[in-house]
């Protein structure tokens, strides 16, 4: 009997040192919240005048890991609160919800958005711009990929931008 414990003890003891290093071989995801407080950056380009688009709210980031403890993607997602984006010009304002995922990839650092990414409307009007479906961006921030409609990254946001002229 003595001896089918002192087996038994042994196969779990090896069992046990097999085990951990397989275990500390695959890091957990770790997940971090961000707030976001009236960020802002200025864009000329779309609209040939200076837009004003700032944002605010709270957003998640879970990193996933390889074996050797390397992150390989980042899942972005909004947390516990209404993310916005707000573009002001020319005394005007609009507003648009914020819900998109992001999907970083590393080591190359290309990045996918998923979702809707803005939809500004005027009251009356209906929407002015829209970014939604997918896009793929390469690390430079290229793009690589696009399936739906995507007014204001592609730069054709006439109607956002004409109701910010008027």
């Amino acid at each position: 009997m003595k001896r089918i414990m002192t087996a038994a003890l042994f196969v779990l003891v090896a069992l046990a040192v097999t085990a951990l290093p397989a275990s500390a071989a695959h890091p957990r995801p770790t997940t971090e919240v961000t707030t976001i407080d009236h960020e802002t950056m200025v864009d000329s380009t779309l609209c040939g005048f200076p837009i004003t688009f700032t944002q605010n709210g709270n957003f998640k980031i879970t990193t996933f890991y390889d074996d050797q403890g390397n992150p390989t993607k980042d899942i972005l997602s909004n947390y516990n609160s209404r993310f916005t984006e707000t573009a002001t010009a020319n005394g005007k304002s609009l507003v648009t919800n914020f819900p998109a995922v992001y999907i970083t990839t590393y080591p190359s650092g290309a990045f996918v958005q998923v979702g809707l990414r803005a939809q500004y409307t005027v009251p009356g009007a209906g929407v002015v711009a829209l970014d939604a479906g997918r896009i793929s961006f390469s690390p430079t921030g290229d793009v690589l990929f696009e399936a739906g409609t995507h007014q204001i990254t592609d730069g054709s946001a006439a109607a956002f931008c004409a109701y910010f002229a008027a």
